[in-house]
């Protein structure tokens, strides 16, 4: 019985984590973020290697100065054949005005790993996927941010970052914006997609 209610536990935390675009600049306490980093500090790696790298960021003013980076690279940017309909949504925002790719989440948190793994981009985003869970569980807000891993090779990015202490050998693989939110979805969304087929 016991083992059937945390099976039940563990679906619903799966089915019920959305993604959140809107927060408050409340804090989150240190000890939750403690909790949701364990979480992604626990997910599985290839061959066991643990070599993902957590940079989690809650000084506002580091933050600021990220938003501002981030939106002065995209404005720069020209449209190019290959673009997601997204993305270039987004250089069109930033050319009109400041943006801020992390929605104004109080903590972001980004992962980096070895330039040189085949699998980086599989475990941080093993290490993202658990702590979205421990996050939806904590009642904390969050949504996956692909910017960082698209711009991880534009100099201004690559300095903030090196500022951090992520080196050459690294990558940006993928980040998270956490927060309290007011708007924050209850329920899983009806899957209309994600097609499977069984093979017997």
């Amino acid at each position: 019985m016991e083992t059937d209610v945390k099976k039940t536990e563990v679906l619903e935390a799966i089915r019920n984590r959305r993604s959140t675009r809107t927060f408050l600049d409340n804090p989150v306490p240190e000890e939750i973020i403690k909790e949701i980093v364990e979480a992604g500090r626990y997910a599985p790696s290839a061959s066991n290697t643990q070599a993902t790298h957590f940079y989690v960021i809650t000084n506002k003013e580091k933050l600021a100065e990220l938003k501002k980076l981030v939106s002065a690279v995209i404005a720069s940017m020209q449209e190019k054949e290959g673009m997601s309909p997204t993305f270039l949504k987004l250089i069109a925002r930033a050319k009109e005005g400041e943006i801020d790719v992390t929605y104004g989440a109080p903590v972001l948190i980004v992962t980096t790993h070895r330039k040189a793994s085949q699998n980086a981009v599989a475990d941080c985003s093993c290490a993202l996927q658990n702590m979205m869970l421990a996050a939806s569980v904590c009642k904390v807000a969050c949504v996956w941010i692909n910017q960082f891993f698209t711009l991880r090779d534009e100099p201004p990015i690559k300095e903030f970052f090196a500022s951090l202490g992520v080196t050459d050998e690294d990558v940006i693989c993928g980040a998270l914006s956490l927060g309290y939110s007011e708007n924050i979805a209850s329920g899983p969304l009806p899957r209309t997609g994600f097609p499977v087929k069984y093979i017997d």
